[in-house]
């Protein structure tokens, strides 16, 4: 029987390096993703599929159904995940059992209440397989005890997280950038709404209206609530009803940015509604500049607890920079990149040392060992070289794990022998191996194209 799952090393990575900072984790914190993805993963791997009382009908098997089951006995040593549950099924902003799992997933972490379905499955007889394989993290005895312990070290850390940016979680965990504003009492806020896939886009903000105010709201944003009712697509044609209910009083809106203005990109869900909505004055705003591919920040997820290579492991290879590939990671997009970045203005010549980590890559300067990238496997979705120059070869990784991301770059690098290319490459597709094991997302690919 086995002991090991690597979905659960990998999430005792994460929160290990969580709780090196002692801050409050909120939103902005680049790793609480890749916390909650791991999660997901380890509670998705190995469900059964159900089948419901009322109709017969299979429910699909995701751990929602589950974790609402349990939440509705309503036990009393269980009311923090109870009322967990039941603001999820009251929420209108998710509508998905991927959805629902991941809102509540951020609402555990917040109430500190995760761990205690998990313990009550692991240590009731029988119970486990009932909703899990045997050969699961939590269809297994030991795997599940293991878990269970990881909760509740999850439980000693302080998460402080926007529960209301949750409209966007069936698709992403991804979350976009999304304000509270307040306007003065008014008879019209001087806004005109779109409904696209249950969401109101703002199509046009009234000039001189309350909304126009500080630019605080824009066309392309998503009208996400007013006055803390949630806007669906049973809300077109009833927005002014809804205002008429606080007339005369202060109306309070939130509001989900359509683009990020840290970094100038656009979120690529509400991109997508922006597509699809058919409205000709939104189309132009997926022309929006985006961040040169210069200027581009990868997070650090490495985690460095299995940073156990010396500073002079490594190939001594050169960086030659890096450039969008758009919304596409896979191997076909890699020869494509090389020649445009060669061609262009953004090519370097950085002597690095590039290294296979445990879980991730790592680039340094062989100068004054500056690390340049620092990425996880899970973060790439494919690598290569072409065979007209084998020297060169590259890398794409998204903006954040490969199966959720919505942008993706080429990372370009040059060695003089084609034999230690192909050991890189080698290298790479074995941390492919080891580390991205989640079961529904894409699998990396590693080619030589042609």
């Amino acid at each position: 029987m086995s002991v090991t799952n690597p979905l659960v090393k990998d999430l005792k990575g994460w929160i290990r390096k969580l709780t090196e900072n002692t801050a409050e984790i909120t939103d902005d914190n680049p790793d609480l993703i890749l916390l909650c993805s791991s999660l997901e993963k380890c509670f998705q791997l190995g469900v059964t599929m159900r089948i419901t009382s009322s109709v017969g009908y299979p429910k699909s098997a995701d751990a929602w159904h589950w974790l609402e089951e349990l939440g509705e006995r309503n036990e009393r040593f269980l009311y923090s995940f109870t009322s967990a549950v039941e603001s999820v099924s009251q929420n209108l902003k998710v509508e998905s059992s991927i959805g629902k799992l991941r809102l509540l997933i951020r609402i555990c972490l917040t109430k500190k209440c995760l761990h205690m379905p998990v313990q009550l499955l692991v240590r009731s007889p029988g119970m486990s397989l009932d909703h899990y394989e045997p050969n699961s993290i939590l269809g297994d005895e030991i795997l599940g005890e293991i878990f269970l312990s990881a909760l509740l070290q999850i439980g000693k850390l302080q998460f402080k997280l926007n529960l209301k940016n949750a409209r966007f979680l069936d698709d992403t965990w991804q979350l976009p950038k999304c304000s509270s504003i307040e306007l003065v009492p008014c008879k019209s806020l001087g806004i005109s709404v779109c409904f696209t896939k249950g969401k109101a886009l703002i199509i046009n903000v009234h000039e001189n209206s309350v909304a126009a105010e500080d630019d605080k709201i824009q066309i392309g944003d998503v009208l996400d609530e007013i006055n803390g009712q949630i806007l669906t697509g049973r809300s077109r044609g009833k927005l002014n009803k809804i205002m008429k209910k606080t007339s005369g009083l202060p109306t309070t809106l939130h509001i989900i940015k359509y683009y990020s203005e840290a970094t100038n990109d656009l979120y690529g869900p509400i991109a997508n509604l922006i597509r699809s909505s058919g409205v000709e004055r939104l189309q132009k705003l997926l022309k929006r500049p985006m961040t040169s591919p210069k200027k581009i920040e990868i997070p650090r997820i490495i985690n460095k607890v299995n940073d156990t290579l010396s500073a002079n492991a490594g190939c001594k290879v050169t960086y030659c920079g890096n450039i969008s590939t758009g919304t596409e990671g896979d191997v076909k997009q890699i020869e494509s990149a090389i020649w445009r970045l060669l061609r262009c203005q953004e090519f370097v010549s950085i002597p690095v040392r590039f290294e296979s980590l445990e879980i991730g890559i790592r680039v340094t300067q062989q100068s004054d060992e500056t690390v340049i990238l620092n990425q996880s496997y899970m973060e790439i979705s494919s690598c290569g070289r072409t065979a007209n120059i084998p020297e060169y070869f590259a890398y794409i990784a998204g903006d954040t794990n490969c199966n959720m991301a919505t942008n993706f770059n080429a990372f370009v690098f040059h060695h003089r022998k084609e034999n230690e290319v192909q050991t890189i490459l080698q290298s790479l597709a074995q941390g492919f191996h080891r580390t991205h094991f989640a079961h529904r997302a894409p699998t990396p690919t590693v080619a030589r194209l042609k």
